[in-house]
């Protein structure tokens, strides 16, 4: 088992290689908006750490949301990239699950990623209440957080070697957006005050 997995859905890079029992991982925390001037540069630093290359590799995994939609959009684009010079196939991984499955976020039940603007992404893990939710909801009190991608990278990959493993494969990575984007709202504004 030879997996190249990125996630760019936070302020962090997550970018590790799982091969046999082994992780390589050169993640960095608080990258800031610089995802895709930096990423491909630690993706040539991981396969050159695990002494792979592209042609090595069983399959790609990345997480798809939700998170910062210019992140996801990075991480995605970018193994599409990758998948168009060497097709392998794809695991998605969703990183309110991921912090369900991660040692490091103290799980309780829930998980919460920081969407900004004063709302969490909330997950009750049931799969299906995945929703966004004000800071001083009572529902996020006692749920696993991260503050990065580095925070539950341990879940994140624990999440793509079962899956792997399980043989779930998507044939196209789709991004995972809870809410609308900001630039989505401002325009619903503008049309409805102009028209």
């Amino acid at each position: 088992m030879k997996i190249l997995f990125i996630d760019t859905t936070t302020s962090d890079i997550a970018v590790a290689v799982i091969k046999d029992n082994e992780i390589y991982n050169v993640s960095q925390r608080d990258a800031g908006v610089k995802h895709s001037q930096t990423l491909c540069g630690k993706v040539s630093e991981v396969l050159e750490l695990s002494k792979i290359g592209f042609d090595d590799l069983d399959a790609y995994a990345c997480a798809v949301g939700p998170g910062s939609f210019t992140g996801i959009r990075i991480g995605i684009s970018t193994l599409k990239g990758y998948c168009t010079a060497k097709e392998r196939p794809y695991v998605e991984i969703n990183s309110l699950e991921a912090i369900a499955c991660s040692q490091n976020c103290g799980n309780m039940g829930c998980s919460v990623i920081d969407a900004g603007n004063g709302y969490y992404y909330y997950d009750k893990l049931n799969g299906i209440s995945k929703t966004v939710v004000p800071y001083d909801d009572e529902r996020v009190k006692n749920c696993g957080r991260a503050g990065g991608a580095c925070d539950y990278i341990d879940g994140a990959l624990k999440l793509v070697r079962e899956k792997y493993n399980r043989g779930e494969f998507v044939c196209s990575l789709a991004p995972v957006y809870i809410r609308r984007s900001q630039a989505e709202i401002a325009l619903e504004n503008k049309v409805s005050k102009n028209g």
